[in-house]
């Protein structure tokens, strides 16, 4: 059995005080708007170069455009996961459904709960999430590159997304939601939105360009620049070169110093700040950086669980090195 959330304690009690974590947790809405709107503004500018200009280079400029720039939208949707978006939960629910995930078909309150039980078991066998990070399932160099495609897991994310985590503690959380009385299927407005979505994206984009332009230069970059490059981040930011069940003792607490151009890629609006967000989950995106810088100066250099990491690809390649330099290992039950 890995370690649990309970082993954040001493971090959270002993680097920051309390004082320092209210402040860093005060929210500013405005920014919220802001890099939402200059998301979708990059978007727009990526469908409306093919508009223009359809010819294959502007389509090959426009999926990474398109893809990065909304997954730079998800991040700040991560933040309306712990509704941590603005100060009502409520006007935080719809931002992120109706200007964000809905998007993609997704609902703040219907698929927090993934996400949440992921924060609260991380590194133990019931993490939902479990199975992005661990060893056990990447036993050779092909399976890890497969898995690096995102295409073994895709009917298990949708699933544990969509339809509710397998674990015992989800289940808990989702018979507590039943009792309580609240839905806990789709409602009539979120309805309204996936389907305005949809229609939008799907009636739009065919009307202006074409027939081609939803599957291309919707769910190709978001497919590619959004999902797998998610699965890539929680790897680097979880995995460890080991045994899973020694990997769980470390807390399996990651951050990364990275670069701008390879940020913008795997961990925009400083995600790469990811050790800074499992301890303190309340601190909105874009306070992680002074966070990290406060939590490294309280460390003062001392040999501790938590590892920051130079680069995401420097670490792949050293990965896939150490893959090679192993003889098959065991895979482990609960690795699947």
């Amino acid at each position: 059995m890995g370690v649990g959330v309970q082993s954040y304690a001493p971090y959270r009690t002993a680097l920051l005080s309390w004082d320092d974590v209210r402040q860093l947790q005060q929210l500013r809405p405005s920014r919220v708007v802001r890099d939402t709107f200059f998301g979708w503004l990059g978007i727009l500018c990526g469908f409306g170069l093919v508009w223009a200009i359809p010819e294959w280079y502007t389509v090959a400029i426009a999926i990474p455009l398109i893809g990065t720039r909304y997954y730079s939208l998800l991040i700040v949707a991560h933040d309306g996961l712990h509704r941590r978006l603005f100060n009502s939960p409520k006007t935080s629910n719809l931002w992120n459904d109706v200007f964000i995930i809905g998007a993609v078909g997704a609902i703040t309150r219907l698929n927090c709960r993934n996400h949440m039980t992921h924060h609260g078991l991380l590194a133990t066998p019931l993490d939902p999430d479990r199975y992005k990070y661990v060893g056990g399932n990447k036993t050779s160099r092909m399976r890890f590159l497969l898995v690096l495609t995102g295409l073994p897991y895709v009917l298990r994310a949708v699933g544990n997304v969509f339809l509710g985590s397998k674990t015992p503690n989800a289940k808990r959380k989702a018979n507590d939601t039943r009792e309580s009385g609240k839905p806990m299927g789709y409602t009539t407005r979120d309805i309204a939105i996936l389907v305005g979505w949809q229609v939008a994206l799907v009636g739009g984009l065919t009307w202006s360009i074409g027939w081609w332009a939803y599957p291309t230069l919707w769910l190709v970059p978001v497919y590619c620049f959004g999902y797998v490059a998610d699965i890539v981040r929680v790897f680097c930011e979880h995995s460890v070169m080991g045994n899973d069940d020694d990997a769980d003792r470390t807390i399996r607490l990651i951050s990364f110093v990275s670069n701008p151009v390879e940020r913008q890629f795997f961990a925009p609006h400083n995600m790469n700040c990811h050790i800074a967000h499992h301890l303190w989950p309340s601190i909105p995106y874009y306070n992680l950086p002074e966070t990290e810088r406060r939590l490294r100066q309280a460390l003062h250099g001392d040999a501790t669980s938590l590892v920051w990491r130079e680069s995401y690809v420097k670490y792949l390649f050293g990965y896939w090195r150490w893959l090679g330099q192993l003889p098959p290992p065991v895979e482990c039950a609960n690795a699947r």
